[in-house]
């Protein structure tokens, strides 16, 4: 009986649709930086791709939109938050990976510059930790 079980959910996992992606349209994202502009959101990534909106899910949206390739922040390692948006943290943890590093700083114009040097001499606590500190 558990065999016939096993067949039929691996059968079934295979006819779930899935959305496919073509591998190179694909933008892995190091760091992205969230800071507050006019009351907005905006999330600036180190590949130079810029999102704005009202809250966090709407700038990504708007991130997604503006830029040809798909922005991938899976693989981002920091994530560079102004002091002005430090508050909104909070509506982005369960869309991001927790192990993602949090560095507090102006990075706005930046990004890119700032992963680099945080790559060699960052010592940052994790989103999960930080979080936890609040």
């Amino acid at each position: 009986m558990r065999k016939f079980i096993y067949a039929l959910i691996i059968a079934a996992l295979c006819f779930a649709p899935l959305k496919r992606a073509d591998i190179a349209k694909l933008r892995p994202v190091q760091a992205f930086a969230m800071y507050m502009e006019d009351n907005n959101v905006v999330l600036e990534t180190d590949t130079g791709d810029l999102g704005r909106g009202e809250n966090f899910l709407s700038a990504l949206e708007n991130l997604k939109e503006k830029t040809a390739a798909v922005v991938y922040l899976d693989t981002a390692e920091f994530l560079l938050v102004a002091e002005n948006a430090v508050s909104r943290v909070g509506e982005l943890a369960q869309h991001i990976k927790h192990s993602v590093k949090v560095c507090v700083c102006e990075a706005a114009g930046r990004v890119k510059e700032a992963a680099q040097y945080l790559d060699v001499h960052g010592n940052l606590p994790k989103l999960r930790d930080w979080i936890g500190e609040k």
